[in-house]
Formats: structure tokens, C-alpha cells, sequence
């Protein structure tokens, strides 16, 4: 919200001031019978209180936009705050149901993102008249229906006649660069416009629902770029040497499988990803011929390649958005009895993402082909994998391995490179 111009997460507002919320704007006004309080000396003072005067829906409406305005400066749960927005609209304007969809341009699909009430739909034509929404989001502007079964725009629409809609109103939400969704209800047993009040106030829910959507939108864009750029450099350190070509590819499918078989919440799979597709990225730092031996390293070239590790980890550890993935990227070649490194970290001390990336960087090495030996086959990798658990490996991560044996075999069938 704004007041007196000025974005503000939360403010106590006092006699003169402007508030504006969406299209809509105020002016707090003390009554004619009262007269403004001498507030010079006071440090502190409670908000003001909205009371609903009778017969009005202007106190529930400004109360739900409030509401609303806080939870979207401070988003962290879109589905739930699209999910109150509904739930805050229903009231004003009384619907028999409501939505927020989301709209693709390019395919021009549209998506439900809430409704209500909630339950599960095949399409939007089962809850929502899909041409009305279409119909707003081309035109780019706010969609009354009075009477759907006289509007010569919506006599064919087979959703309204299923439904039994008779009024209804779209809003379409507007992001930077065009239409990203709409915020639709409709009436099945009224006929006739909302008042004019009521459409301003859906408006400006609207407006929360847009901001909510583009803010999502961009966040889902730079996540998406931000993968591709490290996928880039995964496939830049890999294309080094065609006999790792797709490795960290591969790790990466590998450890996903194994972090669910062993039961890790989904917000960590992100983390996981970024670690195994740059857990090589170190070997920058080393010299073609070591990395390219076709032979067997003698102690000085080992000592030089598993510098790697560190190397890698010293190059990311200035950004913070790979924070949380430091401990897989500079942990992957411990060892469970402590004879890993580069720290030597034993046991119940290595990460657990770790652990797990350790087993699925043993299968891909052990699988792949090197200058100086073939690929073992699959079942032999499983086996060498089983022998080595509690001094190699955790065992609970090769019990992983255990369960999702198969997953391996096809992501290696399908991503193995051609000899």
C-alpha cells in the first residue's frame, strides 16, 4: 500500500492521511462531531480501527485489502495467499465461485492457480466460463456479465450452460509484459450488475493477485536462468574430457533419485542439484595433463587432482546463493571410515547430501569408460557399491541405492555416452 505517496509495509495512520491500495484511494477524515485528538506528545498510537457501518461491505473489503497488502510485501506462500484472496473476496462480492488462473501466452493455456470452493477439476471450463476469461484477457479489460443467457457473447459457451452461470466478472491480471492471468466468479442464481463498489473492490484484489503472480513469475524466471547458466558450466568442465561428457548430468539425475529414496523433503532437492551439478567445477584449476592422462596418476598428479575439490569450493563459496550446497560440493569424495578427502571426515560428520552424492559419483565413474580401462558393468558397480558400505560408503545411502537400483539402470541407458 501506499500512504501520502510512500510504500509502506505497515503504518498507523492519523487524520489527512492518503492511503491508496490498488485503483483505489482514501482519505482518513475524523467525523464531524469529533474533533481531531491533540496527539503532539505521543510516541505511540494504536492503528485505527475499522468498524463495518450496517448494510455496508466497505469495512470487509478495506480490512481483507490490508490484510492482503501485509502478506504481499512479505510473500513466502503464493498458493496460500492467492488461496486468502478468494477467501477475503467472497464476502464482497458473495460468488458462487471464484478463481485465480494463470494464463500462457504462447500456448495460450490457461491454469488454475486457486478456487473455490476447492476441489479437483479436469479443466477450467469445469469451474470457470473459460470464454469469459479469454474474452478479458484479449480485450485486456474487466469483464461484466448481467445476465449470461442474453449476452450474445456467451450464449455458446457450453461451461456457462453446464453450470447454469447467469452473472459473472473477470478481471484480467496484468504483469510487465502483457496478461498473466484473471481473477474470475460468477453467480449461478442472480441476474443483474454488482455495484459499483463491489467491482472496484474485485479490482483491486485483482491487482494483490497480479502482484503475487508477477513476483512468482519473475523468481520462476531467474531460477530457470540461474539452472541453465549452471548446467553451462557443468557441460563446460565435462566437455574437457569426452570420456566425462554428461557426468555431473548424470550425478546429478543419480543423487535426486537416491535424496527421495532416502526421504528428503523437496525444498532440499534444489540444494542437492546445484552441488552435483557443480561438483566438479574445480577441475578448472587442473592441469590438462593430469586431468587428460590416459594412464593410471602417479601420487604427485593424485595429490594435484583431488585439489579439485577445494579448488571448486573456494571459487563459490563468495556466493551466497550457493550456500547451502558447499557442504555436497566440498564433501563428495569423503569417505564413511575417514580415509576420503580433502578433510577426512568420517561418519555422522559428512553431509548428508554428501553421502549421497558420493555413491552416485562411484556408479557413474565405475560405469563410465576411461583411456586406461572400460566400463564395469552395471552389475558389477552395484556389487563393488554393496561391498563397500560402512568403510566407503553410509550404509544407509547404498540402502538407498537398494531400492532405486533400476531408476540407475535407465537413466545410464538413456543418457550414457556413445563410446
Amino acid at each position: 500500500m501506499f500512504v501520502n505517496g510512500s510504500r509502506q509495509k505497515s503504518r498507523t495512520l492519523a487524520i489527512g492521511d492518503g492511503v491508496v491500495f490498488g485503483i483505489l484511494e482514501y482519505r482518513v477524515e475524523a467525523t464531524p462531531e469529533e474533533e481531531p485528538p491533540d496527539l503532539s506528545e505521543q510516541t505511540i498510537f494504536r492503528a485505527l480501527k475499522l468498524e463495518e457501518p450496517v448494510g455496508s461491505i466497505d469495512a470487509v473489503a478495506i480490512a481483507g485489502l490490508l490484510a492482503s497488502s501485509r502478506e504481499l510485501m512479505a510473500c513466502t506462500d503464493l498458493p496460500g495467499l492467492l488461496d486468502r484472496v478468494l477467501d477475503r473476496l467472497q464476502p464482497v462480492l458473495k460468488p458462487d465461485r471464484s478463481a485465480i488462473l494463470l494464463f500462457d501466452e504462447a500456448s495460450g493455456e490457461l491454469t488454475t492457480r486457486a478456487v473455490r470452493p476447492a476441489g479437483d477439476y479436469t479443466s477450467v471450463s469445469d469451474f470457470a466460463s473459460s470464454t469469459a476469461v479469454r474474452e478479458a484477457i484479449r480485450a485486456r479489460e474487466m469483464l461484466e456479465v448481467c445476465d449470461a443467457r442474453l449476452d450474445s457473447r456467451l450464449q455458446g459457451s457450453a461451461s456457462i450452460a453446464r453450470a447454469g452461470v447467469r452473472s459473472a466478472i473477470c478481471v484480467p491480471l496484468l504483469g510487465r509484459t502483457g496478461p498473466i492471468g484473471a481473477l474470475y466468479a460468477d453467480q449461478v442464481w442472480y441476474a443483474g450488475r454488482f455495484s459499483k463498489e463491489q467491482v472496484q473492490y474485485t479490482a483491486a484484489f485483482a491487482a494483490h493477485a497480479a502482484a503475487a503472480l508477477e513476483t512468482a513469475k519473475l523468481y520462476d524466471d531467474r531460477e530457470r536462468h540461474f539452472r541453465a547458466t549452471l548446467e553451462t558450466f557443468a557441460r563446460a568442465i565435462d566437455a574437457r574430457d569426452r570420456y566425462t561428457a554428461g557426468h555431473s548430468e548424470r550425478v546429478t539425475a543419480y543423487t535426486l533419485v537416491l535424496a527421495r529414496a532416502a526421504g528428503m523433503p523437496e525444498t532440499e532437492l534444489e540444494v542437492i542439484r546445484r552441488a552435483c551439478m557443480l561438483h566438479d567445477i574445480g577441475k578448472v584449476g587442473v592441469p590438462d595433463c593430469v586431468l587428460l592422462k590416459p594412464g593410471p596418476l602417479d601420487p604427485a598428479e593424485r595429490t594435484m587432482m583431488e585439489a579439485h575439490v577445494v579448488i571448486g569450493y573456494d571459487m563459490l563459496v563468495p556466493l551466497p546463493f550457493l550456500k547451502e550446497s558447499l557442504p555436497g560440493i566440498r564433501g563428495h569424495h569423503e569417505r564413511w571410515d575417514g580415509s576420503g578427502y580433502p578433510d577426512g571426515l568420517a561418519g555422522a560428520d559428512i553431509h548428508p547430501h554428501a553421502r549421497l552424492m558420493t555413491v552416485a559419483d562411484s556408479y557413474d565413474a565405475m560405469t563410465s569408460a576411461r583411456p586406461y580401462r572400460t566400463a564395469l558393468p552395471i552389475d558389477e558397480a552395484a556389487r563393488r557399491l554393496r561391498a563397500s558400505a560402512g568403510a566407503q560408503f553410509a550404509d544407509a545411502a547404498v540402502e538407498a541405492f537398494d531400492a532405486v537400483e533400476g531408476e540407475f539402470q535407465t537413466i545410464r541407458d538413456t543418457t550414457a555416452p556413445t563410446p
